[in-house]
């Protein structure tokens, strides 16, 4: 038998403070003594659905109760845990301006950056994707590293990004590996985030990992984090390229060549899609410590990289 709390005892009265909508939430489950699982069997019995996971990302605070049929299971959850009515609603604040924020953005799809993007949709669908301008890439700054054979050896990504909406907590990054790679890269948390969920789709040779943020964002909040990609490839490296839906404000990309294996030159491109041909933008210098770099700032390109001859 569970014990709720006393009906209608408003929980901001006896705190003094306004609590989030996640751990309100959790407080109150964890109050009724309930599992998820029992929860959600309460829910059905209202004739409410909602799915298990549903439930735990609203009690992380990964996603938020927005459609109708939602916001009718939480005023039922307010019912079931013995909850002021209206309570958890009251938590949630403004819906997500997703539609403004779509009208508004110029993120480029994903069929738009790679070829055979199209089977990603299903994969993308079960990771938590922003939408369409709900993350603003304030800098992103890349180094990529190339062992003595001159293979494709790791990049360290660095990024601080802002959310436009709120209740934002991941975003989802995607690193496709050369055809004649022995495996497909592996992604590792380095600094202010973890690692969520991954996808792969080997027939096309991605890679989709979720980033969990260090804590769930408001609207204008800034994250910096940064992760490492291992790659494993079995030949000589020619180019690195940077597809984005969403054109950082700036963009640093460095190459960074062991000294055993320094190319004869190094170009900086740009592409407005994987549909289009790469328009050259010019030499690159290749300094005393083996490098060359590329920076960009407002970058409407949708494509940038670096290519190198041997």
């Amino acid at each position: 038998m569970h014990t709720l709390p006393a009906p209608h005892r408003d929980p901001v009265a006896m705190s003094g403070v306004r609590e989030s909508f996640p751990v309100a939430l959790t407080r109150a489950i964890d109050r009724s003594g309930m599992s998820l699982e029992q929860l959600q069997r309460r829910l059905s019995v209202h004739e409410v659905k909602v799915s298990l996971s549903t439930l735990s990302y609203w009690r992380r605070g990964r996603t938020r109760p927005e459609r109708p049929e939602s916001l009718r299971a939480v005023t039922i959850i307010e019912e079931v845990l013995g909850l002021p009515p209206g309570y958890l609603i009251s938590l949630l604040g403004p819906r997500k301006p997703r539609g403004r924020w779509a009208s508004r953005s110029s993120a480029k799809s994903h069929e738009a950056l790679w070829d055979g993007a199209s089977a990603l949709n299903p994969l993308l669908a079960e990771l938590d994707d922003p939408g369409p301008g709900e993350l603003t890439f304030l800098s992103v700054r890349e180094q990529h590293f190339l062992d003595r054979e001159g293979r494709d050896d790791r990049t360290v990504v660095h990024a601080v990004i802002r959310s436009e909406v709120d209740w934002r907590r991941t975003c989802v990054v995607l690193h496709r590996a050369e055809p004649t790679d022995l495996a497909l890269p592996t992604v590792t948390a380095l600094s202010g985030c973890a690692l969520g969920q991954t996808r792969t789709h080997e027939p096309g040779r991605f890679l989709l990992s979720e980033i969990l943020l260090d804590r769930v964002l408001r609207i204008g909040d800034t994250a910096a984090f940064s992760y490492e990609v291992r790659w494993h490839g079995s030949a000589a490296s020619t180019r690195f390229v940077r597809a984005m839906r969403q054109c950082a404000r700036e963009y640093l990309l460095e190459v960074v060549f062991h000294p055993e294996a320094v190319p004869t030159s190094c170009r900086q491109f740009r592409r407005e899609s994987s549909r289009l041909p790469e328009t050259d933008h010019g030499e690159l210098h290749l300094g005393a410590y083996n490098s060359a770099h590329l920076l960009t700032h407002d970058e409407k390109s949708a494509i940038v990289g670096i290519r190198w001859s041997w």
